[in-house]
């Protein structure tokens, strides 16, 4: 019998409020005429001059010209110790705390190896912070978590984890995270690079180093439910070192790119399905000083946030190297340290109706906070808001105040205008500046969603064969914090002919964290190159349903050439991949919808492909570190239509060898019924 491979599919029942709006749910997302960023269209934007502690300085320190002068005092740095890593936590004294990854500057950068993690204190979140004592004495990127009781839990890269009533210590070993993988990966190794966040109902929502999410509704070491996989928007550039916090409606996520010095930044309303927002949320030019001095790292890696008490990031910090981590050995110029920013803090907005909005609805009615510090009413320059889509407003567009009045110390603002909405989003944001300039932004949740939704998720099909009867079984999980409604489970069969329903089965509605067993036999006696997955019909996420299409659909066009793996590999998507190793040999894939991803084998010893979008050179990505069926690309939120991705090979590091295993695209188009 063939081993089949089951795609899974994830999808998230939201309130009938949602079901209720079809013209939300097949509208698209929207391209403004002008692509452009205003300020606060990237995160980057958000990222403040740091403030001077005690000058810059360029003698006796570390570091090439590009680097200098800087502040030795911000973040974690001296000449004895290569710092990397760790978050700014506020402690019960009030004072700011770091568990931060060090080892000695004369073992150079790969001395991470033996790092180990100590303990510094600040009054200030930006330093100067004094290194206390060694806490772990063998471990590598930490993170602490503030639990509901005021201890504290550190974890690090081998998953180990230690609780400590105060963040000076003394800090004691708890045990190991743990996770199910639950057929969505081979096994269930954590690794390294991973973040924590709570939900709210108290859950751990876990984010591993390559972006899969797993849930704990029993404490710090789980284990963990895996629960989806490969959520990041963009792979290419080996994605890692997420960090996830959680800001009153919504998940928020960062991510570096390590190979192309990159970065990407993400948010979720459950934490378990992502939607890109465009633009980096850091890059070279991120780290500079409120003289207005700036700095120009080489590398900006293992990101973290400091929150205030509401959720929201405050300050940034960022693990900086001044030169390739290979290039840095013991006793010479460079190292590496830690440096903190502050951040533009979001505002406090709300919608005042809770009538649902579609895309038509031009007026709204947003109300705006007012904070220490912040008086709305005196100080928004409401000329500069819009508001509206991020799709939009990002670029200057959307929705523009037209009226505004009082109410207490808040201001209600009216919006008009065209406020972009599409598929893909569950709030609104706000965007201007105040009558001096400082940046504004806020998000606000859309009326008839909620953070604690039902969240369903299709966990891999579990394949037998006995008596000749082939038979499919799964699970339907709600993953979310409320009741689902009843639904149907469609269990789906991709072969060389195209897609077909097998059979439909109706789910009663589910508990938080309960799920049914979904069992079907297959009345198909050739079963060779066929792939099985299980939908949910009727759900609505902030994606749609993406369809998957095998390297062998008419959709794909092969140019040069290429050559196929040997047949009946089940590491491959319908058991065959295509691979070549001449330099300019194509593969183009057009399809109707609004994004599309490439699938593939990422190695160390493979290339790099050439990315072209509608016939214009968009990137070039490198195709190292993964495996085989990878999610080697993914494209922006394109307007809804017809579109060609191609991929040219090229080379890298003298390799020219490219796979190509499938594709995949997002269409309205695509909901099922």
């Amino acid at each position: 019998m063939k081993n089949l491979l089951v795609v899974i599919f994830v999808a998230t029942l939201f309130p009938a409020a949602w079901a209720n709006q079809p013209d939300l749910v097949q509208s698209s997302g929207r391209t403004p005429p002008n692509k452009n960023f205003v300020r606060g269209g990237s995160f980057k934007d958000l990222i403040l001059p740091a403030p001077i502690i005690d000058g810059l300085e360029s003698e006796g320190i570390w570091g090439i010209d590009k680097v200098l002068p800087r502040d030795k005092d911000n973040g974690m740095e001296d000449n004895q110790w290569c710092y990397w890593g760790g978050n700014p936590v506020k402690g019960n004294d009030g004072k700011y705390h770091i568990a931060v990854c060090r080892w000695p500057e004369s073992t150079g950068h790969h001395g991470w190896f033996e790092s180990e993690v100590a303990h510094c204190v600040s009054d200030n979140p930006i330093g100067p912070y004094v290194i206390t004592k060694t806490i772990v004495k063998k471990g590598h990127n930490p993170e602490v978590m503030k639990m509901a009781d005021g201890t504290f839990a550190l974890h690090i890269m081998s998953s180990d984890v230690y609780r400590s009533d105060r963040m000076p210590g003394p800090w004691k070993r708890i045990g190991r995270m743990t996770m199910n993988p639950r057929g969505l990966r081979p096994t269930g190794r954590l690794g390294s690079n991973l973040t924590t966040e709570f939900r709210p109902d108290g859950s751990i929502l876990l984010m591993t180093k390559g972006g899969d999410v797993a849930v704990s509704n029993n404490g710090i070491l789980g284990p963990y439910n895996l629960v989806s996989i490969d959520n990041y928007t963009r792979n290419s550039g080996y994605a890692e070192d997420p960090v996830v916090w959680r800001s009153r409606h919504q998940y928020h996520c960062i991510y570096n790119h390590a190979q192309d010095r990159k970065s990407g930044y993400m948010r979720s309303l459950d934490g378990v399905h992502w939607k890109n927002e465009e633009g980096l949320p850091y890059d070279a030019s991120s780290t500079y000083y409120t003289d207005g001095t700036k700095n120009e790292w080489y590398k900006f890696e293992r990101p973290k946030i400091l929150q205030d008490d509401l959720g929201r990031a405050t300050h940034l910090s960022l693990a900086l190297l001044d030169t390739a981590k290979s290039s840095d050995k013991g006793n010479d110029i460079h190292s590496s340290k830690n440096m903190i920013s502050p951040l533009v803090v979001e505002r406090l907005i709300t919608i005042v109706s809770e009538e649902p909005i579609t895309a038509e609805t031009k007026r709204i009615a947003v109300r705006i906070e007012a904070e220490e510090g912040f008086n709305p009413q005196s100080d928004l320059d409401l000329d500069s808001l819009r508001f509206g889509s991020d799709s939009l407003v990002n670029f200057g567009q959307g929705c523009r105040a037209v009226s505004s009045s009082a109410d207490g110390k808040d201001l209600v603002v009216q919006f008009e205008g065209d406020n972009g909405l599409n598929r893909f989003d569950y709030d609104f944001k706000l965007l201007g500046q105040t009558h001096s300039g400082d940046l504004v932004i806020g998000y606000t949740l859309l009326p008839g969603h909620s953070a604690t939704a039902a969240t369903l998720v299709s966990l891999p099909v579990q394949v037998t064969k006995a008596d000749g009867v082939m038979r499919l079984e799964g699970v339907i999980e709600n993953v979310g914090l409320e009741d689902s409604e009843p639904m149907r489970a469609l269990v789906m069969e991709h072969s060389p002919t195209g897609w077909e329903e097998v059979e439909r089965i109706s789910i009663p509605a589910l508990k938080p964290y309960e799920n049914r067993t979904v069992s079907t036999t297959i009345d198909n006696p050739n079963t060779v190159d066929c792939e099985y997955e299980i939908r949910i019909a009727g759900q609505k996420t902030c994606e749609g349903f993406w369809r998957r299409v095998d390297d062998t659909d008419d959709s794909v066009e092969f140019s040069g050439n290429w050559s196929s793996r040997p047949k009946s590999n089940p590491q491959y998507y319908m058991n065959n991949e295509r691979i070549t190793e001449t330099v300019g040999d194509s593969v183009t894939f057009t399809f109707i919808g609004s994004k599309a991803r490439a699938y593939g084998t990422l190695a160390n010893e493979m290339g790099s492909f050439d990315v072209y979008l509608d016939g214009e050179f968009v990137e070039s990505i490198r195709l190292s570190w993964g495996g085989p069926n990878s999610k080697l690309y993914q494209t922006e939120v394109l307007p809804e239509g017809k579109h060609t991705l191609e991929l040219r090979a090229a080379v890298y590091q003298k390799s020219s060898k490219v796979a190509i295993d499938a594709f995949s695209f997002e269409s309205s188009a695509n909901e099922l019924k």
